[in-house]
């Protein structure tokens, strides 16, 4: 055989129903034997129910007998008369006469007082009232404990006619009577007296194996139906058990009938060997059986798995099977499969390779041509130069304009590229990102030129759902071999290009330079140093005052952040602030920062606010009202005494939801200031949009603002609009006494600059608190 037997199918499936049919006669046996073990328990119950009423007769039946001769002896008139006048010898020569007789193992008097006075094995004193208060109650019959002996217990009253106490007789309670009710049971069943003795059961009479103590009680809850069953001897055995009367409150006895369950199931053994002769016929039969049709089944799917490890190596094979039964038609749709794989497999070739939106290559397909590309190599003196495209804006046209108007833009651009590539190898590699391959025979002028003439191709404006669009694009360039001589390299060098191409502005061309490669090295060892600072705690705030006009003394301190790197020193925010918000590191950054912030300023005089720096990428991620919540919870700031400053460059991403986020600070009763204003993006629609505490004025219009005519203007006119709404002013960058006169002179309400303070450490703010300041110079005053 090819494989071993359980490894074929005609195996598995001889196996399978021979398990199947194993399991089903395995699960009739079983339904069998319980069935069997319940009819045997049923008659077993039956049997011990018999022989336990068989007991109680025969009990009844001895009491009885003994109670009458207890009562004929309590009734004979020398008797009485020898108890009532106290003559222990004639009384006790009745006793044994009749002991003898009636072959008693003991007979005393209980006189009125419950004492045993006249007899043989006497109880002691405490055996002796209980009993009397049982016979009391009127129980005379039971069992009860006497002279260390469980004993069958009769008494009988003697009466005089008022009673002078009770004649008791008392019999063991051994095997002899065990016996006796064993003869008369018509199956062998073992008879026993048990009592309760702490936590289990101990035999008295008969003879009973080990059992454990507690079995009794967990299977005398079955004795109410069926019979239960014991382990004896380590043996299982059905059982009864049957209260018997208890007299003198002692240990609870019982009476224990046993059947040996193996006796029990000797009269049904011949059918479960029928049963099981019968099961191993019809096993080999079905094992034959099923080994012959299998057969017939296996051939034809033994040539379809043929067919299908031929396809799998890509072979084209076709299986014919007779017939017109399942399986014809399994090989029929084998066969259909097969083509459909074929076809498959070469869009998900094309698939692999290539772009669905623009049937560019993708970054798969640019990678394995752009390797055969090098190999072919330029012609002689030529050079290959690898261009990188990444259209300008292309995200704001998404949101704006939605993914369709997207979509479209891409595939209009990919086909302006590849028209005007001049034979070039194009590809897409991702998003708006787009390279071209091309080799060229001159200098770095005819590639330049290139360069600018893609930008111009691609500036030509579009029409897409009924919106003009004037698309732009950046180019990053790098020229092999200078720049690199595989692919991986160039395009690692053509994409730094790209990055200082669009830093430089929209529809910018940029060659490669080594610079750019230091440069990106130097921002990941500042990536990685930032990753270390935030967990080493390396970062520090600086503080700078701002002087308010109005009261001539601190209003505020401005927090700055400051990097003590372990090796540079302390690093500006200008090296490090942008790679923390390009790599998201300036979220814990800036959460650090407020927190410290909101925990030093507490411990300043109330009048003294504490102003934050936030950046605009805080604003695009959620949780920036959660920071600041957190930071005054956990210091005790007074909301009203933090001041948030941001930028106008946060309104470009979504005025409406930043408005929301700025909105939800106030209500916390954050402040809010527009930092820089007057800068980049100035609008006086965000001032009408929220309404801002305070405006911050750039330092370069006080920088101007005694040497250039028309600074001191634009100054008034912010100072008076922010007047208008209800806002304060702060002129930054101040550094002589007669920018500090204009300023005032101009209506501005607070200054800041190193005419009053360069950024100190939170450990000098107090003294600057405490100094004092010449409101026309802003120098301290000495004391």
């Amino acid at each position: 055989m090819r494989h071993g037997f359980f490894n074929s199918l005609r195996g598995r499936l001889t196996a399978q129903y021979t398990g199947l049919f194993a399991a089903a006669m395995l699960g009739l046996a079983v339904a069998l034997y319980l069935a069997i073990e319940g009819i045997a328990a049923t008659t077993v119950t039956a049997e011990l129910r018999t022989s336990g009423a068989t007991y109680d007769r025969l009990w009844l039946q001895r009491s009885h007998q003994l109670q009458d001769a207890a009562g004929l002896l309590a009734h004979d008139y020398g008797f009485l008369e020898a108890v009532a006048t106290g003559d222990r010898a004639t009384a006790a020569s009745a006793l044994d006469n009749l002991r003898g007789r009636l072959e008693l193992k003991s007979a005393f008097i209980l006189d009125a007082n419950g004492h045993a006075v006249v007899g043989n094995d006497l109880p002691t004193a405490d055996q002796a009232r209980r009993l009397w208060q049982s016979f009391d109650d009127g129980r005379l019959i039971g069992v009860a404990s006497i002279a260390g002996r469980q004993r069958q217990v009769v008494a009988a009253p003697i009466m005089a006619p008022q009673q002078l106490g009770w004649i008791v007789f008392s019999v063991d309670l051994d095997r002899r009577q065990m016996e006796a009710l064993e003869a008369l049971s018509p199956v062998p069943i073992s008879a026993n007296v048990v009592v309760r003795r702490g936590a289990g059961w101990e035999g008295v009479a008969g003879q009973i194996g080990d059992f454990k103590a507690g079995a009794l009680d967990s299977g005398a809850a079955a004795n109410a139906g069926r019979a239960a069953l014991l382990e004896i001897d380590g043996q299982p055995s059905f059982y009864a058990l049957r209260p018997l009367p208890t007299l003198g409150d002692g240990d609870k006895a019982a009476l224990l009938l046993v059947y040996p369950k193996a006796q029990a199931m000797a009269a049904y053994r011949p059918i479960e060997l029928a049963l099981a002769a019968f099961a191993l016929l019809g096993l080999g039969v079905l094992v034959y059986a099923s080994w012959r049709t299998s057969a017939r089944i296996v051939e034809p799917l033994s040539r379809l798995d043929i067919a299908a490890e031929k396809l799998g190596h890509g072979e084209r094979i076709e299986v014919t099977v007779e017939g017109d039964d399942e399986l014809a038609r399994l090989a029929k749709r084998f066969n259909a499969m097969a083509e459909e794989i074929a076809e498959r497999e070469a869009r998900i070739s094309h698939l692999a390779y290539f772009d669905v939106l623009t049937s560019l290559p993708n970054r798969v397909g640019f990678r394995d041509r752009a390797a055969e590309f090098l190999a072919q190599g330029p012609a002689p003196g030529g050079r290959f130069a690898l261009f990188c495209l990444d259209l300008d804006d292309f995200k704001g046209i998404n949101d704006t304009l939605g993914h369709g108007a997207g979509d479209a833009l891409l595939a209009a651009v990919a086909a302006r590229i590849t028209r005007n590539a001049g034979g070039g190898f194009v590809a897409r590699l991702g998003s708006d990102d787009f390279v071209v391959l091309k080799a060229f025979p001159g200098v770095c002028g005819e590639v330049e030129t290139f360069a600018r003439h893609l930008i111009e191709a691609i500036r030509r404006p579009l029409q897409i759902e009924g919106q003009h669009i004037v698309p732009g694009a950046s180019i990053g360039i790098a020229v092999s071999p200078d720049d690199g001589e595989d692919i991986d390299t160039l395009l690692r060098h053509a994409d730094l290009a790209l990055y200082r191409a669009k830093a430089t502005g929209r529809s910018s061309v940029c060659f490669f330079e080594e610079s750019f490669n230091e440069r990106a090295q130097e921002r990941r060892r500042i990536e990685a140093d930032l990753r270390q600072a935030i967990e080493h705690g390396e970062f520090e705030l600086y503080y700078q005052p701002l002087f308010d006009l109005a009261t001539n003394r601190i209003g505020a301190f401005e927090a700055l952040l400051r990097w003590n790197h372990p090796e540079r020193g302390l690093v500006s925010p200008a090296e490090f602030v942008g790679i923390a918000e390009d790599t998201a590191l300036i979220l814990p950054i800036g959460a650090w920062a407020m927190r410290e912030a909101c925990r030093e300023a507490v411990k300043w005089p109330p009048h003294i606010r504490v102003a934050v720096n936030v950046s605009s990428v805080q604003f695009q991620r959620d949780g920036l009202n959660k920071v600041a919540l957190q930071a005054l919870a956990g210091s005790g700031l007074d909301p009203s005494r933090l001041e948030i400053e941001i930028t106008e460059s946060i309104f470009l991403e979504s005025n409406e939801r930043t408005a929301g986020i700025l909105h939800g600070l106030r209500s916390l009763g954050v402040r809010i200031a527009l930092d820089d204003f007057g800068t980049g993006y100035s609008s006086l629609s965000y001032l009408q949009s929220f309404p801002f505490d305070k405006i911050k004025i750039d330092r370069s219009f006080i920088n101007d603002l005694l040497v250039r005519q028309g600074a001191t203007a634009v100054v008034r006119a912010i100072t008076d609009l922010a007047a208008a709404l209800g806002m304060e002013t702060t002129a930054e960058g101040v550094e002589d006494s007669a920018q500090l006169e204009r300023l005032r002179e101009q209506g501005c309400t607070s200054v800041q600059g190193f005419l009053f303070s360069r950024p100190v450490r939170a450990r000098d703010i107090p003294a600057l608190i405490a100094a004092s300041f010449d409101g026309a110079t802003g120098q301290r005053r000495v004391a």
